[in-house]
């Protein structure tokens, strides 16, 4: 496997999105910078705006994808798109998911990523948290 800093900006994101399914904190803030970002501009009450370190996003994702378990995750489909600034990538996802017994594939999130010297260093989460919250339920 290459050295994250020998990846493509657009590498590094396709990296960071095939964790996502497996629910793998350890392996999600593995492509993250130290000083990483972890920003969610529609929280759902209770859950922080922004997340500042590896540690702490880390930390945060195995709490909040532990309490996930009336949602089953068959496996996220992104989308990348590349902006004009080589280092800002931005991804629509979708999503196979089993809620409440209904298999769906559903649009959950737009995410803004920025990565530098091969390490994302602001993942923005654009998602539908409420509407997710109120389905695993």
């Amino acid at each position: 496997m290459a050295s994250p800093s020998a990846c493509s900006p657009r590498e590094i994101v396709e990296r960071l999105f095939s964790t996502l399914s497996t629910r793998d904190a350890d392996g999600f803030v593995a492509a993250l910078a130290a000083d990483a970002v972890f920003e969610i501009p529609f929280p759902i009450p209770g859950v922080p705006q922004r997340i500042q370190g590896r540690e702490a996003i880390r930390e945060h994702l195995a709490q909040r994808w532990s309490g996930l378990s009336g949602i089953e995750i068959h496996g996220i489909y992104p989308t990348i798109y590349e902006s004009t600034d080589p280092g800002v990538l931005f991804v629509e996802n979708d999503v196979d998911m089993t809620v409440s017994g209904t298999r769906a594939r559903v649009h959950t999130s737009v995410n803004r990523v920025h990565v530098r010297d091969g390490e994302i260093t602001l993942f923005r989460d654009y998602m539908d948290t409420a509407r997710l919250a109120s389905r695993s339920d």
